[in-house]
């Protein structure tokens, strides 16, 4: 296993830490319409918490989490190509969630990429609901 690490970013580190990553949020698909800046909000306003990924000395990606009732949601998630966050970062995300307050019962996260479906399963996830949306005609 490689050395890993797990760094929350408090909320008054968050403005020397976000022009860093700024572009890889809004590289990231928002099937919910958010820009990076709601995260940042999120963050800075303690409902959510920016983690930095470190594998071997060497920053990966970061991830945000939230809680949303008794779940631990991975809001948003970013590694380099080739790395594993969910596999590398699944005991620290397990410690994350029986250490929240109160304590998670659930690990969740959302996407509309269809390979997750073939993926998820080989981390312990499984399918809880499927929405499908369309627009209100105006």
């Amino acid at each position: 296993m490689p050395d890993r690490k797990l760094t929350a970013v408090a909320p008054t580190d968050l403005p020397r830490v976000w022009p860093e990553i700024r572009s890889e949020i809004a590289s990231v698909e928002s099937p919910d319409g958010f820009i990076p800046e709601d995260a940042y909000a999120a963050c800075k306003a303690g409902d959510a918490v920016l983690f930095l990924l470190t594998v071997d000395g060497e920053r990966i990606g970061w991830m945000v989490l939230r809680l949303l009732g008794a779940d631990l949601h991975i809001w948003l998630l970013y590694a380099s190509h080739g790395h594993d966050p969910m596999t590398v970062f699944r005991d620290d995300l397990m410690a994350i969630a029986k250490g929240s307050n109160p304590p998670a019962r659930k690990l969740t996260f959302g996407s509309s990429r269809r390979g997750w479906g073939k993926v998820a399963p080989k981390h312990g996830f499984r399918v809880r609901n499927v929405v499908y949306e369309c627009d209100v005609d105006l």
